[in-house]
């Protein structure tokens, strides 16, 4: 991997925050990418973590104000369910205790029956509101479990939205011949 020259170095603590908070500036990040940051402008390690523990300190830097951010937005803005949420807030360096709180409280105030039905209507809205065929409904499924609701609760309201033309013709038994 190509390391590029640092505009900013020699690092100090001092030069590292103020390097971070133009970043936090723009916008709330974990400690995690606060630190990736650092390390991809060529700060040294040991000047990472004191300008870590110097941002946690001053509480520029709090990772449970930027779960439960991204948790919010996550679900109310993105539409996520519960499961990819919280995989959203892992990926961004975010521990697990930290990230279940966070996913905890958010979804303790949010419809997640209401939330499913708006992520199924998007996606209905050219069929005319209705899954015509099992193929669409595999599709539709296997999207919505992607996005993280929980799969007997996409299968349920799937099964609320099925089109006449979906259910399979009736056995001979059943046509009395």
């Amino acid at each position: 991997m190509l390391h590029r020259k640092s505009a900013h170095g020699p690092f100090s603590v001092q030069s590292a925050s103020v390097l971070a908070l133009g970043w936090l500036a723009g916008r709330d990040l974990s400690a995690a990418e606060i630190q990736l940051r650092l390390r991809r402008a060529g700060c040294p390690d040991d000047i990472i973590h004191r300008t870590i523990e110097h941002l946690r300190f001053t509480r520029a830097i709090d990772d449970e104000r930027v779960a439960m951010s991204r948790a919010r937005f996550e679900s109310g803005v993105r539409g996520r369910g519960r499961d990819r949420v919280l995989l959203r807030l892992r990926s961004l360096g975010i521990d697990a205790e930290t990230a279940r709180r966070a996913v905890d409280a958010v979804f303790a105030e949010v419809d997640q029956a209401g939330l499913l039905d708006r992520a199924l209507d998007r996606r209905l809205r050219p069929s005319g509101g209705l899954v015509r065929t099992p193929a669409e409904y595999r599709r539709f499924y296997a999207a919505l479990v992607r996005q993280g609701f929980p799969p007997a609760d996409v299968r349920r309201a799937l099964d609320r939205r099925r089109g006449k033309t979906f259910d399979p013709p009736p056995d001979e038994e059943d046509r009395g011949g």
